[in-house]
């Protein structure tokens, strides 16, 4: 059995009881130390104050001894008075006073015609015991009761400040992944618990936000490439049914055109799930040098349905993959002109350790309620579905992704050219 396993075994495992042990420990610790102490305390300052009595009898005494020389009965250097503090009165013994536990006992030397005397003072000590017993007995009686009265404290409190967090273990036990708009109970108060409730809350929000953009991303999926195979079936279903009047050829186009927009979708899927994988912000510094105005001149070389004109596109470097970067050029310019009327227009310049990218056009535009919208995924505007049936609204998604894992960000605003601007920011090489 391992050392873990060992303490396991004895120390309990509950928090109410841990604290409990722990705090009853540190309060009898304590509370002992400062009764002992006490204890200690007023016997010490009960002797001194009876050593401050005697030495203050003592003066007066050896006053009353050196003004009444004659009937002091002193004999010879060295003698010895025993004195009585109530009586005021010295008696010389002829040998050493005995010596008493159960006495504080003061001495000192004084001159008398030129000899020395020793003038001796004794007090009992039974009241001092009598004192010290009585409190002693009182902390044996109110220290175990003041340290069990503690332990009760901090049960009670200790169970009533985490009754709460049973309920939040309680409630996070019941949500399961069909659950998952239920909440954790968040108690009234702005402590750690409270804290904990709310960040738990928080989490359940994301997390249940995070699995219906899943669903709806399955469902949209499934529905982007069901659509091309229903349109491939009904097209070859209907070529048979009438076999002497079909146009092979032309049914084998629509089946390739269906096709080749079925694998467009695969693709964008398969690529948004690679993005997906990725965790958190690439480390720029680790990537190599990436020169976007190759990309976006490469790109435009292309054929689209409108001209691209490329006159703003200046040099822009960055860190980052190459072949991402491609895709956010392409999508971009694919976006523009399939919206555009007449005219796509690039720009590309570098200030500010940034390197900026627009793309603009002289469509329709984008309203402003749905500039936010537009980059998530399957996301297509009335007009965009009404003019190209095939968009499959993931470029803008890739597009944002793509920018956000490279350190940057994407805007979408009004275009001088009458239609929609996207700004794209990367951080500089």
């Amino acid at each position: 059995m391992s050392s873990d396993e060992v303490r396991r075994a004895w120390w309990p495992q509950t928090v109410r009881v841990r604290l409990t042990i722990v705090a009853t420990l540190v309060f009898a610790i304590a509370l002992s130390a400062a009764a002992f102490g006490l204890v200690r305390i007023v016997h010490d300052n009960l002797i001194d104050k009876i050593k401050q009595t005697q030495n203050s009898e003592l003066t007066e005494l050896a006053t009353a001894l050196k003004n009444n020389q004659d009937a002091a009965g002193l004999d010879q250097s060295g003698t010895t008075f025993i004195c009585d503090p109530d009586t005021r009165r010295c008696v010389p013994l002829r040998e050493p006073p005995p010596r008493n536990d159960g006495y504080l006992e003061t001495s000192r030397v004084i001159q008398i015609a030129g000899k020395n005397v020793t003038v001796v003072a004794q007090r009992s000590l039974a009241e001092v015991d009598s004192t010290v017993s009585k409190l002693t007995n009182i902390m044996l009686f109110t220290v175990p009761g003041l340290i069990a009265l503690v332990a009760l404290a901090a049960w009670y409190f200790t169970g009533r400040a985490l009754r709460p967090v049973e309920a939040i273990r309680l409630e996070a036990e019941e949500i399961t992944g069909s659950t998952m708009h239920r909440r954790v109970p968040e108690p009234d108060t702005d402590d750690e618990v409270g804290r904990l409730a709310r960040t738990m809350n928080a989490m359940l929000e994301r997390l249940e936000t995070s699995s219906q953009r899943q669903r709806q991303f399955v469902s949209d999926a499934s529905h982007e490439l069901r659509s091309p195979l229903a349109s491939i079936r009904t097209n070859l279903e209907v070529a048979l049914r009438n076999t002497d009047r079909t146009d092979w050829p032309e049914v084998a186009q629509r089946a390739l055109a269906e096709d080749a927009r079925m694998e467009d979708t695969v693709s964008e899927l398969l690529e948004l799930a690679r993005l997906d994988e990725e965790e958190g912000p690439l480390v720029l510094d680790s990537l190599p040098d990436v020169d976007l105005d190759e990309l976006i001149l490469d790109d435009t070389v292309q054929q689209r349905r409108v001209p691209v004109d490329t006159a703003r596109v200046s040099a822009g470097r960055v860190h980052g993959r190459r072949e991402q970067l491609t895709r956010v050029v392409r999508n971009l310019l694919d976006n523009a002109a399939r919206h555009a009327s007449t005219s796509v227009a690039v720009g590309l310049v570098t200030a500010d350790d940034m390197v900026e990218l627009t793309v603009d056009d002289d469509g329709p535009g984008i309203p402003e309620a749905d500039r936010a919208r537009v980059f998530d995924r399957f996301t297509r505007l009335d007009d965009g579905r009404a003019r190209d049936a095939g968009g499959l609204g993931l470029g803008l998604s890739m597009v944002k992704t793509i920018t956000d894992q490279h350190g940057g960000a994407v805007v979408i605003e009004d275009a001088p050219l009458g239609g929609a601007r996207v700004r794209v920011r990367l951080p500089a090489a």
